[in-house]
């Protein structure tokens, strides 16, 4: 992993933007300038930038960004930033600008530190690196038969925007997959202060000796509570979308970005990724007589089960997040998959007390078509 960045200062006048306009008449930003020098900005370094000097960027329907940036310097007491470029192939990005004495952790000696503490995976992506690590209570434990191993996941950001992060995680030893909570539930942000030597004092205080027995004790239950609960139709649809989403963005190993990136392309036939989805959550267009299942509302899909239990969309959300997503794709996946383990299932609890749900819905085809005919009733 070799990636090198550059640090300095400036001015928000030293920037200016060349804009086209697209078919829709919408004027996007084509090219940063900073000193003159061409970059391509990020998402970071526009919410970085808004943060900063305290605007948003509807304010660019009405003025130029030229404007914009020369009224902010006329007026602001202190029109300084901190700014961090990312050295691409492709072109330099410009990631996040700071404050001037915004505590910053260098890229290089993040790693060195990292390696110090023996981090188990280290990467890259969008002004974060991020590293998997194992805590004092790194015992193994078994959920419905698999064998989970504690771990801890830190996001520390090399641009000095934004507090390093420590996440929850668990490690499902048979196929090596990663499950982290991305929620706030299982979520701890380091307080690094001011300075340069703020953000290293506070993660060494965690790699040292991190520990969260509550906390691993909350997500283990949440995976235990997942088996003996069944999928809904709801969230079984949601997931369906966050993968069409990233499927679109080209955030899927093999997928190639929809026209202009939105994800809302379709996916093609034969995608053995949704192929195999499909094939867990069971034929829930069939089972439940309807062409479309967004036909139903959002409380009937809370109440109604698929043939899988919610402990299976873990292990496929995990499986992909871990195996065949890009490093935005598996950000975006872990953050579903902590966003659904911190709030209760919709079936919480529901398979000791249905057993028959898996024959009554997907087994046995005559029973399936009286519950689609009477779902159809209803909604008369």
């Amino acid at each position: 992993m070799s990636q090198h960045f550059e640090h300095g200062l400036a001015r928000i006048k030293d920037l200016s933007v060349r804009t086209a306009v697209d078919k829709r008449g919408k004027t996007e930003v084509c090219e940063m300038f900073l000193e003159g020098r061409s970059l391509r900005p990020t998402n970071r370094f526009w919410n970085s930038l808004h943060l900063r000097f305290g605007f948003t960027g509807n304010i660019f329907r009405y003025f130029t960004h030229a404007e914009v940036f020369a009224r902010i310097s006329k007026v602001a007491p202190n029109d300084s930033f901190r700014w961090c470029v990312e050295k691409n192939a492709k072109g330099d990005r410009l990631l996040a600008v700071t404050a001037p004495g915004a505590s910053l952790i260098a890229y290089d000696d993040l790693v060195g530190l990292l390696k110090d503490y023996a981090a188990e995976e280290i990467k890259y992506s969008d002004g974060y690196v991020r590293s998997k690590h194992a805590p004092r209570c790194d015992g193994t434990f078994q959920v419905a038969g698999d064998k989970f191993q504690n771990k801890f996941v830190i996001d520390a950001p090399i641009d000095g925007f934004g507090r390093p992060a420590v996440y929850l995680s668990l490690l499902r030893l048979v196929c090596s997959n990663g499950a982290v909570g991305f929620s706030p539930a299982f979520r701890s942000e380091l307080n690094v202060g001011r300075g340069d030597d703020g953000g290293t004092f506070a993660l060494l205080r965690v790699l040292e000796g991190f520990n969260n027995e509550d906390g691993y004790a909350a997500m283990r239950q949440r995976f235990e509570s997942a088996a003996t609960s069944w999928a809904s139709v709801g969230e079984v649809n949601r997931l369906g979308k966050v993968l069409t989403r990233l499927h679109g963005r080209g955030e899927l190993k093999g997928a190639r970005p929809a026209r202009g990136g939105d994800g809302a392309a379709e996916v093609p036939p034969g995608s053995p990724l949704f192929t195999a989805f499909h094939r867990m959550t069971g034929d829930l267009s069939h089972i439940y007589g309807l062409a479309n299942l967004e036909a139903l509302s959002a409380k009937r899909q809370r109440t109604l089960p698929a043939a899988c239990k919610v402990y299976d969309l873990l292990n496929f959300v995990s499986e992909v997040a871990t195996h065949h997503a890009t490093p935005a794709g598996e950000r975006a996946l872990q953050a579903h998959l902590g966003d659904l383990i911190s709030a209760e299932y919709d079936l919480e609890g529901t398979v000791e007390h249905f057993d028959d749900w898996q024959d009554f819905f997907v087994d046995n085809e005559a029973t399936a078509k009286t519950v689609a005919g009477l779902n159809r009733r209803g909604r008369r």
